[in-house]
């Protein structure tokens, strides 16, 4: 048998101590203030090995998410595993600013909401969570439909999971496929296109990373590869969005859009190019997070 104050006293020169803490605390399902008080606690051999094992896929920079297996979002915990990406602070900074659209008076009452690459489904859960339990406004008049797309078929299966802890699995569809395809290519989703009247809410958190940044970046080398690297210059899938949108404008030229894309502040003048030439004639606005980066862009038309 080992104690608390033992376990840490062999792997501190590994470890940092607050990653020792949170692990110690996850695995005896206690605070991480009574790992801290209580260095005396005897562990439990079962304990001592799940700690163990834990410690090592840390010190290989596996995510504490993915130990976890949770990450708190906006406010609410979502399900995580090596299947999806993982929450980040500066993506909430999407979910304020479709709220924003959302509370606009011009917003049509005929709305729908689609979140490509939905992952673990926290920007379309945020959304739903805010829409239906929480806002004082009314939105059931506006909102038609909800969508959460996503071409990982693991990645929907957590964000599946997501929507039902958040009681919200009756309010979104979930579609597997490439971006927009889904809405595009299938008749009993494309027919409400043809509604003049009708806005499209966007939320686009897609892949952004070039392999160069990806190899760079040890903390994210756990998380899917599918769901960071996008070609050369990191903007292989914003491409073919614009195309789809520009499709999408075509087929409807009453439709009103919302395109909200995060990006990487280093891609700000190039991907401003790119949508000049393939959906010009649009409002463009760039948002900054809280590090005063270059960080969400804004398409309405």
């Amino acid at each position: 048998m080992s104690n608390i104050e033992k376990l840490k006293k062999t792997y501190l020169k590994k470890l940092n101590a607050d990653d020792l803490d949170l692990i110690i605390a996850l695995v005896i399902k206690k605070g991480r203030s009574f790992v801290i008080s209580h260095p005396e606690y005897t562990l439990s051999e079962y304990q001592s090995s799940k700690i163990n094992l834990l410690i090592k896929r840390r010190v290989n920079n596996e995510p504490y998410a993915y130990l976890n297996g949770k990450k708190e979002f906006y406010g609410l915990n979502f399900f995580v595993n090596k299947n999806t990406l993982i929450p980040r602070p500066e993506t909430e900074l999407m979910v304020d600013n479709a709220i924003n659209i959302l509370n606009n008076k011009e917003t049509y009452k005929n709305t729908a909401l689609i979140d490509m690459g939905t992952g673990s489904g926290c920007i379309i859960i945020a959304l739903a969570d805010y829409i239906y339990h929480k806002s004082p406004i009314k939105y059931f008049t506006k909102i038609k439909k909800m969508y959460a797309i996503d071409i990982s078929l693991p990645a929907l299966a957590i964000a599946k999971k997501n929507a039902t802890l958040h009681k919200l699995n009756t309010k979104i569809k979930f579609l597997k496929g490439n971006l927009l395809e889904p809405i595009i290519d299938h008749v009993r989703y494309l027919n409400p296109l043809k509604n003049s009247n009708l806005h499209l809410i966007i939320t686009a958190n897609l892949p952004y990373l070039t392999y160069s940044q990806f190899k760079k970046a040890p903390s994210i080398q756990s998380e899917p590869k599918i769901a960071l690297l996008a070609g050369q210059d990191g903007l292989k899938y914003y491409k073919k969005l614009f195309k789809q949108i520009k499709f999408l404008r075509r087929i409807n030229k009453n439709l009103r859009l919302s395109l909200l894309c995060e990006i990487d502040s280093g891609q700000l003048k190039k991907i401003k190019t790119i949508i000049k030439k393939k959906i010009p004639q649009i409002n463009l606005q760039i948002k900054k997070d809280l590090r005063g980066l270059d960080r969400l862009i804004i398409i309405e038309f």
